[in-house]
């Protein structure tokens, strides 16, 4: 909880008037912004000549609404050069980690559709699975790669059009039309499992992540071995895992419809 001794009203307002106008492709008039939040038009109107002034909006002469300007997308693009994936999702990683105690990763697309592994936190419990860091691996028998392939229509393309499907379990998919299947209902739940699809004896979750532009990031999961991941243990972990991909995701700029 925010401690109010520390709160700067002014700079509130200024916050919450921008995003509200960056969520709408539209113009605000002063009353509709001053009705919206509930702030008085008197401390609207010094906001927005404010803005004005340093070219964050513009005002429209034709019936004297504001909208923004492109200045917010050149902060935004410079914050998004010098950030990471990785730095972004560590503290995530971490507290997903910690809330399972099994091994987590952290994953982007790789070549023509495989998953590649860019981090890992190892898991807390003496018998463990674990990845390499830089390492590349089929993404139809990964809970990673297929929330992956899911999200990104166009990435499951590429990957179906060079890669054959082949079985590394027998409960990997070796099915062109399956795997297109389970993409839909990954995109309807949200989440992907590998119930030891990629390697027997061994079960993974996968979560995607967004950019700001909502197009696949990457993906964050947990992996362990089967007789601590059972089904309940996996329902629960996928609600922290998808808490995480969420606070992610958010950092990274995206904003659900």
């Amino acid at each position: 909880m925010t401690n109010k001794k520390y709160k700067a009203p002014a700079a509130e307002k200024v916050l919450d008037i921008l995003e509200l106008m960056a969520r709408e492709n539209k113009s605000f008039s002063v009353t509709e912004i001053s009705n919206t939040l509930s702030i008085t038009t008197n401390s609207v109107f010094r906001i927005l000549k404010e803005l004005e002034e340093k070219k964050y909006i513009q005002k429209r002469e034709s019936d004297s609404t504001y909208q923004l300007t492109g200045k917010l997308y050149y902060l935004g693009s410079s914050i998004a050069n010098r950030i990471t994936l990785k730095e972004v999702a560590e503290p995530s990683m971490r507290a997903l980690r910690d809330g399972t105690r099994e091994t987590t990763l952290l994953t982007r697309p790789g070549s023509l559709g495989r998953t590649l592994v860019v981090d890992q936190l190892e898991s807390l419990e003496p018998i463990k699975f674990l990845s390499t860091v830089g390492l590349e691996y089929p993404s139809h028998t990964s809970a990673m790669g297929k929330a992956m392939l899911a999200y990104s229509p166009d990435l499951l393309e590429l990957y179906l059009a060079h890669h054959e499907l082949e079985p590394a379990t027998p409960g990997s998919i070796a099915d062109p039309a399956k795997l297109r299947e389970e993409a839909e209902q990954i995109r309807s739940q949200g989440y992907s499992l590998d119930m030891e699809e990629s390697c027997e004896g061994l079960r993974c979750i996968g979560v995607p992540i967004m950019n700001a532009a909502g197009q696949i990031e990457g993906a964050i999961g947990v992996s362990g071995p089967i007789f601590r991941m059972s089904k309940k243990t996996m329902d629960r972990y996928i609600g922290l895992a998808l808490e995480q991909s969420q606070a992610i995701s958010e950092q990274l700029g995206y904003r659900k419809p």
